[in-house]
């Protein structure tokens, strides 16, 4: 009985709770949800080979899309062979894989048109939910934007454009039918339609409160799309209609799109993104590996004019899926991914060309508004970056796939493969599916551990906070951040005690995440500096010597891997200024304020070797541009990094002059 129950239940009460899981903890993008979900769709796949067991043969519903669906996540999987930092491919990885995996169980979980109408209720419940949370957020909790359940505004609004896309082309294509071919009776039609336009109402207030001008792409090509495929080029004269309302009336949208920029310098950079991530494609035509974008985006940064730090900020997206795609999985993979929206757009003609009811056609074509809206957006934002989202357009393209099954011409091809009940292939697929799990709760276990260091981090517990750091590094020992987490804190053991054997352990640590990570400068800056302060201790000077040399070997190794830094040409240029070698020092000096006209510790640097070398005149110009920066910024709220720039010691500077001009 309990496996019949499954059968018949089971596979419309997983979909029903995943889809409604998701978008619930920060839409799905937290550590333990994005495990929860994983797992979910690994017992589901897992529970539906055994079963297939028990009847003797695997039987899959084929569907024309499989390939360009295997042809991409095999493409992924050759990418993380030639990414340079291996263990966050191999989570991007993962997630195409749970993806492709649920795109498929929708398709054989789903068998009827009664399960479609199930699951389409849910969404639009789910939908009907973050509505009113956001509602409530921006109305009562006085949030300056709603967000829902999601962190991030944006993702909240295209959430709500793609529950919006379905419920108003329901709205557009009428009533169901029953079973009998008959109309449904009067009562129910005008029930369902009054929750129709609740949903639609509510969503649509709830998106304006979200003020996403991304999402605002999304719904206007959802919207065009359905309204134009249902009453034609008539329709052109509401969407004119409905863009001076939204222009002239004001609303918060509004007020935001027309403040854009306001007091923020990083406002309109997104074009310099695009720019940038281009170059970068040209640069790596067959990508650079999955989730390593903003790992080089530091050889990639671009100056913001108006800032004190102008190369402070790099892009750790490229806030364009297709352009990010290009970077990570080269020209190939975009062009994988195209055809495969190409199969999908033949896939839907198909459907739209078998015998549906008019509430099915709506369906579809509201799905296909949503998934349309969904890859405009996604060449303005993020939005693949976000679970709940994808997982949503997943269950869209699943619908429209099974709706072309059961309506179609043609019965649905399907594959039989005989796999009857054996110990032994039991014994292989639980060993097949503990490894998967094994692997997908490392990361999160290492996370979890991490994070602890960190809470005693703030408490000033270091050594358990060590130990906690070590644990996520035992736990995951791919992941370069816990073993920098590691270094740091034995960095401050050796700050706190004056035992050496931190500071080694410290740079033994750091050398393991450089090799792990070998893109990233910061590292080799640290080590750098653990250097400088072990040559301090050394016994000798010929260890004293072998330590200076580590030190600007790998302070020249973080110029080549992060060369917008001053940092690294700060200390580089002292290097060599107390070796005597002031031609070098100045060049140094003279590099870190070309990218960073603001950072005053290599002016003050170079002033004062100036003087020393008899340049007085030099020495004075660069002094009183470091008075007219300091005057510039003076009064201004200042960030950490900012500080680093700005506040430096000159009093000695001043007088030195003063002395020199007197003699």
């Amino acid at each position: 009985m309990a496996p019949e129950f499954i059968r018949s239940y089971g596979p419309l009460v997983f979909l029903s709770g995943l889809f409604a899981f998701s978008p619930l903890i920060d839409g799905g993008t937290t550590h333990l949800p994005v495990l929860i979900i994983r797992l979910a769709i690994l017992a589901a796949l897992t529970a539906w080979i055994l079963l297939s067991m028990g009847s003797g043969i695997i039987t899959i519903k084929k569907n024309p899309l499989f390939l360009p669906v295997g042809v991409f996540t095999g493409w992924a999987a050759l990418s993380v062979f030639w990414s340079p930092y291996t263990a966050v491919s191999l989570q991007w990885l993962i997630s195409i894989l749970a993806y492709a995996a649920l795109l498929f169980l929708v398709m054989q979980f789903v068998k009827s048109v009664r399960q479609v109408r199930w699951l389409v209720r849910v969404i639009l419940v789910m939908g009907l939910f973050e509505a009113a949370v956001g509602i409530y957020q921006y109305l009562w909790l006085g949030s300056v934007r709603a967000t829902g359940t999601f962190f991030n505004p944006n993702f909240f609004a295209t959430y709500e454009v793609a529950v919006f896309s379905v419920a108003f082309s329901l709205l557009c294509f009428g009533q169901r039918r029953t079973e009998g071919g008959q109309k449904a009776g009067s009562l129910s039609g005008r029930w369902e339609k009054l929750v129709l336009w609740v949903t639609t109402g509510l969503i649509g207030l709830a998106f304006v409160l979200a003020q996403s001008r991304g999402a605002l792409l999304a719904l206007g090509m959802a919207v065009s799309f359905v309204g134009l495929y249902r009453f034609g080029k008539s329709f052109l004269a509401f969407l004119l209609l409905s863009l001076l309302l939204v222009s002239f009336i004001p609303n918060p949208l509004q007020q935001r799109i027309l403040t854009v920029g306001a007091g923020d310098p990083y406002a309109f950079t997104r074009l310099d993104i695009w720019k940038n991530s281009l170059q970068r494609v040209a640069d790596h035509p067959w990508g650079v590996g999955m989730g390593v974008y903003k790992y080089t985006s530091f050889q990639y940064r671009f100056p913001i004019e108006n800032a004190i730090a102008r190369y402070a900020k790099r892009a750790e997206s490229a806030h364009n899926e297709y352009l990010q795609m290009g970077v990570e999985l080269g020209v190939a993979g975009v062009a994988i991914f195209l055809v495969g929206v190409g199969f999908l757009g033949r896939e839907i003609r198909k459907t739209l060309t078998g015998e549906l009811e008019p509430w099915e056609r709506g369906l579809v074509i509201g799905c296909t508004g949503s998934i349309l809206g969904m890859l405009v957006h996604a060449g303005a934002d993020s939005v693949f970056h976000e679970p709940a989202l994808v997982m949503l357009n997943v269950i869209f393209v699943g619908l429209i796939l099974v709706l072309k099954r059961l309506r179609g011409a043609e019965r649905a091809a399907v594959w039989v493969i005989p796999f009857p009940y054996h110990p032994a292939r039991v014994a292989l697929v639980g060993a097949l599916a503990f490894l998967l799990t094994f692997i997908m709760i490392r990361p999160v276990a290492a996370w979890y551990a991490f994070e602890k260091g960190e809470r005693e981090i703030v408490d000033g517990k270091m050594e358990p906070a060590l130990a906690s750091f070590q644990w996520a590094t035992l736990i995951d020992p791919g992941t370069s951040a816990y073993h920098d987490a590691v270094a740091l804190t034995e960095a401050r053991l050796f700050q706190r005690t004056g035992d050496v054997g931190w500071a080694n352990r410290a740079v033994s640590e750091l050398k393991i995440g450089l090799e792990l990570n070998p893109l990233d400068g910061r590292l080799a800056n640290r080590v750098g500096s653990l250097y400088l302060l072990l040559a301090q201790r050394a016994g000798t000077e010929s260890e004293r010597a072998a330590m200076i040399n580590q030190a600007e070997t790998h302070f020249e190794l973080a110029v080549k891997l992060d060369p917008y830094s001053p940092f690294n040409y700060l200390e580089l240029g002292k290097l060599r200024r107390e070796q005597g070698r002031l031609e070098e020092a100045e060049a140094w000096f003279r590099q870190a304020t070309s990218f960073e006209p603001n950072f005053l510790p290599a002016r003050v640097q170079l002033a004062e070797l100036l003087l020393k070398a008899g340049r007085k005149e030099n020495a004075v110009s660069e002094y009183e541009e470091i008075l007219k920066i300091k005057e510039r910024y003076k009064g201004r709220a200042l960030n950490t990094l900012e500080r680093q720039f700005l506040e430096v010691e000159h009093e000695h500077l001043s007088r030195a002059l003063a002395a020199e001009a007197a003699s």
